[in-house]
């Protein structure tokens, strides 16, 4: 387990994988701190959410149904 780096507190991992790369945000309950993680390398909220929207919708549903 990871603690964090601003209260020394244990970390709440999440875990997906998006086109190979694993990313992980860890949360901070105590202190409302975040990080995110590409294949164990430190990445800004920017790089996620490019990363989230360079890969094509692979299943998308009607929601007027």
């Amino acid at each position: 387990m990871s603690s964090c780096q601003v209260c020394r507190n244990e970390l709440v991992e999440i875990g997906l994988v998006i086109d190979g790369s694993r990313l992980v945000m860890r949360s901070c309950s105590t202190c409302d701190s975040r990080s995110w993680h590409r294949d164990g390398e430190h990445i800004e909220l920017d790089g996620v959410l490019t990363d989230l929207s360079s890969v094509p919708t692979r299943y998308r549903r009607s929601l007027s149904s």
